[in-house]
């Protein structure tokens, strides 16, 4: 089994930028079992809207009706989401090591130097700040302060108008931890930050204060790996809840004021989860997808037949709950029950990151080569 520890820095994380990524390197050179499709009776016609290829491309950010991409390289550019039209591109010299992330009309990145820069909508850096060591997750802003979290265990709150530090908290980290988990949403003057070791906090963005701290899961087994709970995606937050779910631990919904627990399953999740409605579904490592009812936890309903295909998280669009699989087929499946209502073939190349929906019944999904798909109905 290749090497999935980094020592290099004062953290040991998993080099992967989804759980499903280290399932694809396999035992040596042997191939990963992938379960055959079953044929659709009546399949939902599917198009490929537009598609752009990026080359190692980071977590993209939609804000309003343009799409913010990013890569490893350094370049930086504006999509219009509908047309996939290119409205700018910059090459900047730096090496970004997170998405992109967005508030207060500026976009944030993160630097493997450990910096975020501030950029305007039109691509102009507007200022840097050096933080405690690298980033993995992008920033984001509101209120006038933008949050980014670091490997090292620090969450730092930074004025939205020069970068200069306002806040911080510390927490400890675990021994092993997954590279890009645990996102960032702020709302409502608060920062719901998803952390390792399988813990949700939410943090006043005026002062820094922690309003409360809540177990997604708890680190359970004998070894490092088994112990690794961290929280995967972006926190969903929902009008009066927040829900997160954790590798190897559980999918849960907790009060966003109080941070008491609402309800909890165990799930095996292999990403971030997605919401629509009054719904929350859930990508399992076995390929199993799941929605639960929002207000109760209970289960709405369960789709199996994608067990074995190594699906990536879940994206929601108005009428379809999205994944795609190591084979680099989309499947669109029913919100209304699960059935999958229709596939598409991408390039061949797995899909690990999340779907991101563009809106209406538009989503983009992104495969291991760097190329970027919006599909559509």
């Amino acid at each position: 089994m290749r090497r999935l520890i980094s020592t290099g820095h004062l953290w040991r994380g998993l080099m992967v930028g989804s759980v499903l990524a280290f399932l694809l390197m396999g035992c040596g050179s042997d191939p990963v079992p992938v379960s055959p499709l079953q044929p659709l009776k009546s399949p939902l016609p599917l198009n490929v809207k537009w598609k752009v290829s990026l080359g190692h491309p980071l977590d993209p950010a939609l804000v309003g009706d343009v799409l913010y991409l990013a890569n490893e390289s350094g370049e930086l550019s504006a999509l219009d989401a509908k047309s996939g039209n290119n409205l700018w591109s910059v090459k900047t010299k730096e090496n970004f090591s997170a998405g992109v992330g967005s508030g207060n009309d500026l976009l944030f990145l993160g630097t493997r130097k450990g910096e975020v820069l501030a950029y305007s909508l039109k691509g102009e850096l507007r200022w840097r700040s050096q933080l405690s060591s690298e980033l993995s997750v992008p920033p984001h802003a509101t209120d006038g302060v933008v949050v980014a979290r670091t490997l090292d265990g620090h969450i730092v709150g930074l004025d939205a108008v020069d970068g200069k530090r306002r806040w911080l908290v510390a927490r400890p980290m675990p021994a092993l931890v997954l590279r890009g988990a645990g996102g960032i949403v702020t709302s409502r003057g608060a920062a719901f930050v998803g952390q390792p070791g399988g813990r949700l906090l939410a943090i006043d963005m005026g002062t820094g204060n922690v309003g409360w701290e809540a177990a997604v899961s708890l680190p359970k087994g004998a070894t490092e790996l088994e112990r690794v709970s961290d929280v995967l995606g972006n926190p969903l937050l929902g009008e009066a809840d927040v829900c997160a779910a954790s590798y190897q631990g559980k999918t849960a919904c907790f009060d966003a004021n109080k941070g008491t627990p609402l309800w909890a399953h165990e799930t095996a999740t292999v990403g971030g989860i997605a919401s629509s409605g009054n719904k929350v579904y859930v990508s399992d490592e076995k390929g199993v997808v799941t929605a639960f009812n929002r207000m109760s936890g209970t289960v709405a309903w369960r789709e199996e037949s994608l067990q074995g295909r190594h699906i990536s998280a879940p994206g929601a669009t108005e009428d379809y709950v999205v994944v795609g699989d190591i084979e680099g087929m989309v499947h669109f499946l029913s919100r209304v029950d699960g059935s999958v209502s229709g596939r598409i073939k991408t390039d061949g190349e797995p899909i690990t990151q999340q779907p991101l929906a563009l809106g209406g019944n538009l989503i983009l999904v992104q495969t291991r080569d760097g190329k970027l798909f919006a599909l559509t109905p």
